[in-house]
């Protein structure tokens, strides 16, 4: 394999970035705009599905610091005028977008946006390599990494090696590279994602994300355009084994009990689903925080959905790691250690935030989803 743009002619780079979903396509971006070499790996062609499907108004000033609103506004997003939420009671509590400084939040194609992110970064000088898997990534000592990669996941093309002074894990919640370097996922539930796309939905040109707490976890819809809508069974893992949420007769079934978010789907044909994502929170440890690498995004933090900050948040992530990444490089022997260690305060203040908005919802006491989540984390699990 040939890994190379351009810009690049040789396989050396000064940052390696695993995982070219938004927090890993921004950081590459903004690296490469401040002048690095830099390999941005993405093991598909994003063609896969990908979820995350609103945007709060705030991702406005993130995506124009990064210098791509406007390729964003040219994906026609929909509008998000803001939330309803059923949780706590059978009344709607609506939170509207209409103060916002940025007017509205967004509603995307997640494919379409992860794609525009990575070709941005392209586009700034990044090295993209798609259907492209990492094998090996083994430390050089003072000098960095030498990482072997291979062109088409399914594994057809000879490996080629590239050097790196550095190593970013942007693989989400699963954080691949960092726990193959040692590190572990502090992790605090099992969140999953049962998930469905319908098409025709009537209700797609009602451009809000609706909440709805449910006896075994929670729903969320949200339109994502061309009249097609994600909807989704937010459970834990082992309930969805245990009643077999994850089959198309036990999901419907528990569509129907969701009576708002049942009347918003219709009789809309679902085009497919449903199927599992992981959404489990969890914090990454490390051993050592002065090496060279870091992780960003979910696989450095992973926060509950139900926050509604997942994509802000990664493209957060992506700056603060950029900065910490370039600080790094020009001699800085406490940038990585100061990034985690505002994660790890970050991390608390979730947790709280996480506990004050699970408690809202007491109806279903006796649900071991829900009795879960009563109490405060104070020890999580280590994978």
């Amino acid at each position: 394999m040939s890994v190379g743009n351009h810009r690049s002619r040789s396989n050396e780079f000064e940052v390696a970035v695993v995982g070219a979903g938004p927090a890993g396509a921004a950081t590459a971006r903004a690296l490469a705009l401040s002048g690095c070499r830099v390999l941005l790996i993405e093991r598909g062609a994003f063609n896969d599905v990908r979820v995350g499907e609103t945007l709060a108004p705030s991702v406005q000033p993130i995506l124009a610091a990064l210098g791509v609103w406007n390729r964003f506004k040219a994906l026609n997003p929909l509008p998000s005028w803001g939330t309803r939420s059923h949780w706590g009671g059978a009344d709607p509590q609506e939170h509207s977008h209409l103060f916002s400084p940025y007017g509205c939040g967004w509603h995307i194609d997640r494919q379409r946006f992860d794609r525009m992110l990575a070709e941005t970064a392209a586009e700034a000088g990044a090295t993209l390599c798609t259907d492209t898997r990492l094998l090996t990534c083994e430390a050089r000592g003072a000098t960095g990494w030498l990482l072997t990669v291979a062109e088409d996941y399914r594994g057809a093309s000879a490996a080629t090696s590239v050097t790196a002074s550095l190593v970013v894990d942007a693989t989400g919640r699963q954080a691949r590279l960092a726990r193959r370097l040692g590190a572990q996922r502090a992790v605090i539930d099992k969140l999953v994602g049962l998930t469905a796309q319908f098409a025709d939905t009537s209700s797609s040109s009602e451009c809000y994300t609706l909440v709805e707490a449910a006896p075994n976890g929670w729903w969320y819809s949200a339109p994502i355009g061309d009249g097609k809508m994600i909807t989704m069974l937010m459970t834990d893992s082992d309930l969805s084994k245990d009643h077999n949420f994850a089959s198309d007769d036990a999901w419907s079934r528990q569509l129907e009990g969701a009576h708002v978010t049942a009347a918003r789907v219709g009789r809309a044909p679902r085009m497919w689903g449903p199927r599992p994502f992981s959404a489990l929170s969890h914090r990454l440890v490390r051993d050592d925080s002065s090496a060279p690498w870091l992780a960003i995004g979910d696989a450095a933090l992973a926060v509950d959905p139900a926050s509604g900050s997942g994509v802000v948040r990664a493209l957060q992530s992506a700056h603060a790691g950029a900065s910490a990444i370039l600080a790094h490089l020009q001699g800085s022997p406490t940038a990585l250690t100061e990034y985690e260690t505002e994660l790890d305060t970050e991390w608390q203040r979730y947790l709280e935030q996480r506990t004050r908005y699970y408690r809202m919802e007491s109806r279903w006491p006796a649900s071991p989803f829900w009795q879960r989540r009563a109490s405060r984390i104070t020890q999580p699990s280590d994978e």
